[in-house]
């Protein structure tokens, strides 16, 4: 595979790679930095970094940004507002089992979203792909007790999980009708930027309703900062190029390394032990991803 082909994988391996220190972080500093402040400061933070090297960019396509507000507006409603704030306040509730078992539907939100919407369809070695990641997640999270499934107890928290991985599937088909003319660092700057103004109200309330003001202590320095640079930056610029690039059902395959890099992150900073099943559940991704993104057979000549 050439560079140029395989540079949107590698940009999507890394993606997964940021969204599972986003749950990990989120879950670490839940309860003590309020989920909405951590989402509305991450995303104006990344809205004033981006800008910094985007602003002559929207200002030159100005009139195309005034006529695709709506859009752009939505994209952060359905990603940064509707996904992220629902994820962090998820993470005030529910467990990392059932955490991980939402983050592995995303790549199958995805797909449907794509065939309602847009009307993609997938064949048989795509759905076999779908099949084995989820698979694979499921063997992760249950540590290949099947047992487990049964005695999993559903609560406010995995609702709130569930809408938030629809709002992030039809994020995710919606960004392939991005405009061509604005780079993907440009509508992110937008997006961000639209993703502030819409959080602003929500963090007041946290802060003000329900007196949950920000910590000035290092773990709330240290954690926004994190959630910036890596899952709202990086990660969002990074997925917005390669779903340009490999359409959102592709890439949705991707979302399946998240729970894979989590397993890492738990091993090699909380000192949690790599166990067969984590290995097992690894190499059922993995197969599932390379069935569902290799590229097709050419007929014979």
């Amino acid at each position: 595979m050439k560079k140029s082909a395989a540079l949107p994988y590698i940009l999507l391996t890394f993606c997964a790679l940021f969204w599972a220190g986003s749950s990990v972080v989120g879950r670490h500093v839940a309860g003590e930095v309020p989920p909405l402040a951590l989402n509305f400061w991450r995303w104006l933070f990344a809205f004033l970094i981006v800008l910094t090297w985007t602003w002559r960019e929207l200002y030159k396509h100005r009139a195309l940004v005034r006529a695709k507000w709506k859009y752009i507006s939505f994209l952060a409603l359905s990603s940064a507002v509707g996904f992220g704030a629902l994820h962090y306040v998820a993470l005030q509730y529910t467990t990392a089992i059932n955490g991980a078992l939402f983050q592995g539907l995303m790549s199958i939100c995805i797909l449907i979203s794509a065939l309602v919407i847009l009307g993609d369809r997938f064949g048989g070695r795509e759905s076999i792909g779908v099949i084995l990641g989820f698979a694979g997640v499921a063997f992760i999270v249950t540590q290949g007790d099947l047992e487990l499934i049964r005695a999993l107890k559903f609560n406010i928290g995995d609702i709130i999980l569930l809408l938030a991985t629809m709002s992030y599937s039809v994020y995710a088909v919606f960004l392939r009708r991005a405009p061509p003319e604005l780079s993907s660092s440009a509508l992110m700057a937008g997006m961000f930027g639209f993703a502030s103004l819409y959080m602003l109200p929500l963090w007041l309330i946290e802060l003000y309703v329900f007196d949950r003001p920000v910590p000035m202590n290092f773990t709330a320095v240290w954690s926004i900062g994190f959630m910036t640079i890596g899952p709202a930056i990086l990660a969002q610029i990074f997925w917005a190029y390669s779903v340009s690039k490999v359409g959102p059902g592709r890439a949705g395959y991707f979302i399946y390394l998240a729970p894979v890099f989590g397993v890492l992150l738990a091993v090699s900073l909380l000192g949690e032990q790599f166990r067969w099943f984590h290995a097992a559940g690894i190499l059922l991704i993995f197969t599932g991803i390379w069935l569902a993104t290799r590229p097709k057979a050419s007929a014979a000549a």
